[in-house]
């Protein structure tokens, strides 16, 4: 585009109103989510069906795949994939053909102190956090530059942002798969393609609701400024919101919901 030309959509383009439930309309489009057979895979599911959109529900565990399948009807179908294996994901590319974007949960944790972790554990920890993340840009990225537009979108973490016990590891990952998606915007901007992550603090998936009573649960309701508990769905709200065309000049981004958990000073001031 010419100086002149730029000058002409500017102008033409800064005063226009934007058709904003246009932006927000998914009908049309056809997204894989990795991971979506639970949680809050299974709540972006039904987040980009209600927008209008179609998925592949893909996890590594087929009953759970199709039980989302299932709850979705016409607009999904199901694939049982191992995303830490590269041919596997080769081949999930060529079995979905053309997709509009990937949204990516997959993550676990196994947590020790760093003078107890094991090599198998820590090997164990990257491949199923950072190293599938890396598979996904490299398969789908490709794909989704050769048609000039997309998006690819993880679940991260705040514990990529600070430290605790027991959570280096985790941390770690989490960090290295924050800039992943830093480098993966850049890389693939330039076809059109953004690459952005949603960071949760605290969320009441149904495994932590099962491992926590509800005193625990509490507490840590009362720790986070809003006073008020992220549950998957609320992850899921903003995974489409980076998904649709809201978000259409925003790429490399790591948005953080936590309640505003992660804004809070470290120490108790109010005795001073």
């Amino acid at each position: 585009m010419s100086l002149t030309d730029a000058s002409t959509y500017a102008a033409g383009e800064c005063d226009r109103v934007a058709d904003h439930r246009a932006r927000f309309d998914l009908s049309s489009r056809r997204y894989v989510v990795l991971g979506g057979g639970q949680g809050m895979g299974r709540q972006v599911c039904h987040a980009l069906v209600q927008l209008g959109a179609a998925v592949v529900v893909v996890d590594i565990d087929h009953d759970r795949a199709e039980a989302v399948r299932a709850e979705l009807g016409d607009a999904a179908t199901a694939d049982r994939v191992d995303a830490t294996d590269d041919a596997a994901m080769a081949a999930l590319v060529q079995r979905t053909g053309e997709v509009d974007g990937v949204v990516d949960v997959i993550g676990m944790a196994r947590y020790a102190r760093l003078l107890d972790i094991t090599d198998d554990d820590w090997r164990w920890g990257e491949d199923i956090v950072l190293r599938h993340a890396v598979l996904a840009i490299r398969h789908f990225g490709r794909s989704l530059c050769d048609r000039g537009s997309g998006s690819i979108t993880f679940v991260s973490s705040v514990s990529g942002l600070g430290s605790s016990p027991v959570h280096a590891a985790y941390g770690v990952y989490k960090a290295g798969l924050d800039s992943l998606v830093r480098s993966a915007a850049i890389e693939l901007g330039a076809n059109g393609v953004r690459v952005n992550a949603v960071s949760p603090g605290f969320v009441v998936t149904p495994r932590i609701a099962s491992m926590l009573d509800d005193a625990a649960i509490e507490e840590t309701r009362t720790q986070i400024p809003l006073e008020r508990l992220t549950l998957p769905a609320d992850v899921a709200s903003a995974l489409v919101f980076l998904v649709s065309d809201l978000a259409r000049t925003i790429t490399g981004q790591v948005l953080v919901v936590d309640g505003g958990a992660s804004n809070k000073y470290p120490y108790d001031m109010s005795g001073f």
